[in-house]
């Protein structure tokens, strides 16, 4: 028999999050929704059961695991801080952002610290300000009020504005090129209780204009920013408590939107995913709910707020990760899942995977497991060419946690044990030394609130990085969090009746980041002459791609990077007065 109760927020805090103090081992931990509601079973006052005992076989980097005090949810990132081909782990710990080389010291001028609250959420890395550099955006908040945007420079400085003060913003910012200018745009929710808004801040930490927008209850979780309705134009999609909205890139409504769940359910932490599910070239949006009376949904809604026949799914507990888009069973078929989350003493939770039209995949729901409270990542870690799902765990015996990993059948395939709890932290999946050798990130929370600390681990999987296999590389599918699957824009070529385009433009290459293989769309709106080249970072020209005349008319360019190295490259075009430039990172 499931319980909703109704506590306090200071008792959330102190008691919920691996109480000890109240049993004879700590139980699971549990996070409140957004207006502290938690899900509970009878089954929580019973002892949990014990960890999997199925050794790991995967090799810590030397330096790891990292401690520091504080907390940390959603999880880390990886991106390149500097100009060498490895990659860096940035993390949100506390009051501290972390920047971590390999070898696990201290990104030089980092780390850095917040005044006054602690960071929420997960640390955002994106060019916000067209230097062809990558920023550190980062936000906290207090416990019913109060916080500020912070936007760092990779060597660790302030951008000018910054910090913002803005207000309550929930969740981990979000980064997207929403006025097409060329710089990346900070997306945060704010909290007005019993309202929210939505803002969108430019790099010199000025609101866009058309912005903010309101919603009529509190903000559920972090946005979803990209292209909903084949404009080549980014949409904006947030969640409410009891309700989903989505904007164009100005501000307006989008008809059929706000979309209000029709079986009484709600919106917490679960941000959308926006994926071509029906393969009409149109994204769809993906999220999950839940509902006070126990039990969760995830739905698939249209562009226009209508629900894709087949869904809503049903959860027996609530949802409250980011639902994982990807190819789970190897049959062509792009398939959805999701864990769900009820606060107990016993494993009493499931994994759920479908395909895409709301079919059970064989081998699936996954259970019963301890509650899963983030994203689920979808990569092969194992070498067999298959898609395993890894995710978090909220439970530690004797300080040991773990992330649980499971085959793409639902069959069991390992454990990878931390100290300290991986609650609410989705691990993180690449090749950070660039030595074709598949490497994991995560994090482990030990004590109690507010005396916490997280042990951030880099582990070598020993087995081969397949890019095309690694679906959900870090929490919301990339750095920028913007929750759009497969990391690019989709390419939907629109012509005028005429044939010609109305105007001059050139796409975000896709995929990105590549390799060795990258297409690049462009338009010009009359005949002239063109030219298209790539530039490594010292601004040296590495690759005349197009010059020539050419007619009016959209064209598609393959870059073939085989004899490049791996690194950050911008390719620019010149025709008629019309100029545009844009980055892409290449990873060998």
């Amino acid at each position: 028999m499931k319980k909703l109760i109704l506590l306090s927020l200071n008792f959330i805090l102190f008691y919920c999050i691996c109480s000890g103090v109240l049993y004879s081992q700590p139980l699971n931990n549990c996070l409140p929704d957004v207006m502290n509601k938690v899900n509970i079973t009878d089954a929580f006052t019973k002892h949990q059961q014990s960890l999997y005992k199925e050794s790991d076989s995967l090799v810590l980097f030397t330096g790891f695991p990292f401690l520091i005090s504080g907390n940390t949810f959603e999880g880390g990132i990886f991106c390149n801080m500097d100009n060498d081909p490895e990659l860096e782990i940035v993390f949100n710990i506390g009051y501290t952002v972390q920047a971590l080389n390999m070898n696990g010291t201290s990104v030089a001028g980092w780390p850095k610290t917040v005044s006054s609250y602690a960071l929420e959420g997960a640390p955002a890395f994106g060019d916000i300000d067209g230097d062809g550099f990558g920023e550190i955006v980062v936000t906290n908040h207090g416990l019913t009020s109060g916080g500020y945007i912070y936007a760092y420079k990779r060597d660790g400085t302030l951008l000018t504005g910054f910090p913002i003060n803005h207000g309550y913003s929930a969740r981990t910012p979000v980064l997207g090129d929403i006025n097409s200018d060329g710089k990346l745009d900070i997306i945060v929710n704010k909290r007005i209780y019993p309202t929210g808004q939505v803002y969108v801040y430019k790099y010199d930490a000025i609101v866009l204009p058309g912005w903010p927008k309101n919603m009529g209850h509190v903000p559920g979780s972090s946005a979803a920013v990209g292209d909903i309705n084949g404009d080549n134009s980014p949409e904006i999609v947030m969640e409410s408590y009891n309700a989903l909205y989505a904007w164009t890139a100005n501000g307006d409504s989008i008809p059929g939107f706000p979309f209000y769940m029709p079986n009484g359910d709600v919106n917490s932490y679960s941000s959308p995913v926006l994926a071509d599910v029906d393969n009409d070239n149109i994204r769809e949006i993906i999220f999950g709910t839940h509902a006070s009376a126990g039990g969760g949904y995830v739905y698939i809604l249209k562009n226009n707020g209508s629900v894709l026949s087949g869904w809503p799914k049903t959860t027996s507990n609530w949802v409250y990760g980011p639902p994982s888009v990807g190819y789970i069973n190897n049959d062509n078929i792009i398939d959805i899942s999701v864990g769900d989350q009820v606060l107990s003493g016993v494993p009493s939770d499931f994994v759920y995977a479908w395909d895409k039209n709301g079919t059970a995949l064989t081998g699936f729901p996954i259970g019963p497991v301890n509650a899963v409270n983030s994203q689920i990542v979808l990569a092969d870690i194992d070498g067999d060419n298959n898609s395993e799902l890894i995710f978090d765990d909220n439970t530690q015996t004797a300080n040991i946690g773990q992330y649980l990993v499971y085959n793409h059948d639902g069959t069991f395939n390992r454990n990878i044990t931390t100290s300290g709890t991986t609650f609410f932290t989705t691990p993180c999946i690449t090749d950070i030394d660039r030595n074709g050798i598949l490497d994991v990130i995560g994090a482990g929370v030990l004590g109690t609130a507010p005396s916490q600390q997280t042990n951030v681990y880099l582990w070598n999987s020993g087995v081969s990085y397949s890019a095309l296999k690694t679906q959900t590389p870090m929490w919301q599918y990339n750095s920028r969090h913007n929750g759009v699957y497969n990391n690019g824009d989709l390419v939907k070529v629109t012509e005028s009746t005429t044939g010609i385009p109305k105007e001059y433009s050139l796409s975000q290459n896709y995929p990105n980041p590549f390799n060795p293989t990258t297409k690049i769309f462009y338009s010009i709106a009359k005949a002239g002459h063109i030219k298209i080249s790539l530039f490594n970072v010292l601004g040296k020209e590495v690759v005349k791609m197009v010059e020539g005349t050419k007619q009016a008319g959209t064209y598609e360019y393959t870059l073939n990077a085989e004899m490049l190295n791996t690194g950050v490259y911008f390719y620019k075009m010149e025709t008629d007065g019309f100029t545009s430039t844009k980055k892409m990172l290449l990873l060998k």
